[in-house]
């Protein structure tokens, strides 16, 4: 079974995991602070939690399930509306008092938040998900889970088998300490820009004048392999349907040959790869891992990979990238 408590009681059927033996606003033993997520348990994406018909959402360390009929606020993004259901991630909001619109009574809201320290938490964990620890310090339904840095929160109908699909992301499993599997034989290797890397051997390679356009930060924008020699063309662009719902996630790569494709905020990740420096965009923290190298004597390209599956995939490219000779 993916979801646990942790009590003493027994018997207690799934549906009530959450509410049975006084639920996980009644541990009340001595408090200590959480371990480190880096030294507690390694970081695997449990993908067969996701039920058919349902999609993943990933954000920071984290990734959950949800109907993909529910909608998606992200950042500081603000929505309303009659979902049935909605997952937010960071700042996002649904139905805030200044869009004058009340929400749903029977709409079931998840929200995602990175947390950088925890409060002190109970001894025990209010239950386990696959694995993961998942703590209770005050009144539910607030829950923080130090393995993935985040605090979640929920309202509305019952949310057991939402959080029965809590895992690890993808994007935790690239960017986790230690080294990575040796690159497939049967990968092709790509040099583009000054650098060289290798992708699973059935992707489609293009190569472009300029980086696809609409794009957003949640997934890649197109599958496969893109090479892009100039920025996107300027274009009337709808808002993309992967910031509004959940949307399957998108396997590839693309590299941008132009200034200006990364932000080059704080950095995250290996740091240096076969003497290629590596910054990794700490945020945004969604399905696409946004890489700038960069080497001596070299400019810097920016390098994005689309986070999906178990994330072993992505982390065997990532630790693929290595400057091009000749």
């Amino acid at each position: 079974m993916s979801l646990r408590r942790v009590a003493s009681c027994t018997g207690v059927m799934l549906s009530f995991l959450l509410a049975g033996c006084g639920g996980p606003s009644q541990h009340t033993s001595t408090t200590s602070s959480a371990p480190s997520s880096s030294t507690t348990m390694p970081a695997k994406v449990t993908t067969e939690t996701t039920p058919s018909g349902w999609l993943p959402v990933s954000y920071g360390d984290a990734q959950l399930s949800v109907p993909s009929s529910w909608a998606l606020i992200s950042g500081g993004a603000a929505e309303c509306g009659p979902s049935t259901g909605v997952v937010i991630l960071g700042s996002g909001q649904w139905c805030p008092p200044s869009m004058n619109a009340q929400a749903r009574p029977n709409t079931s809201i998840v929200t995602l938040r990175t947390v950088s320290s925890h409060p002190e938490l109970p001894e025990g964990p209010a239950f386990i998900a696959n694995g993961i620890p998942v703590y209770a310090p005050g009144v539910a339904p607030v829950y923080v889970i130090p393995a993935l840095g985040i605090e979640l929160t929920t309202s509305g109908p019952s949310q057991t088998r939402v959080l029965q699909t809590l895992t690890f992301s993808p994007r935790a499993v690239a960017l986790a300490l230690g080294s990575s599997a040796p690159v497939p034989k049967s990968w092709r290797w790509i040099s583009f820009a000054g650098i060289r890397f290798a992708v699973p051997p059935h992707w489609a390679l293009k190569r472009t004048s300029n980086a696809p356009p609409c794009g957003t930060d949640l997934v890649l924008s197109e599958a496969d392999v893109d090479l892009a020699a100039g920025p996107a063309l300027a274009a009337s662009c709808p808002p993309p349907m992967a910031d509004v719902r959940p949307v399957p996630q998108v396997p590839g790569v693309e590299v941008d040959d132009f200034s200006g494709a990364s932000s080059q905020g704080a950095c995250v990740g290996p740091g240096t790869i076969d003497g290629l420096h590596i910054c990794i965009e700490a945020t945004p923290a969604f399905g696409v891992l946004i890489a700038a190298t960069s080497s001596a004597g070299h400019r810097t390209i920016t390098m994005k990979i689309g986070m999906f599956g178990s994330g072993t995939v992505g982390r065997t490219i990532l630790y693929s990238v290595r400057r091009s000779v000749g």
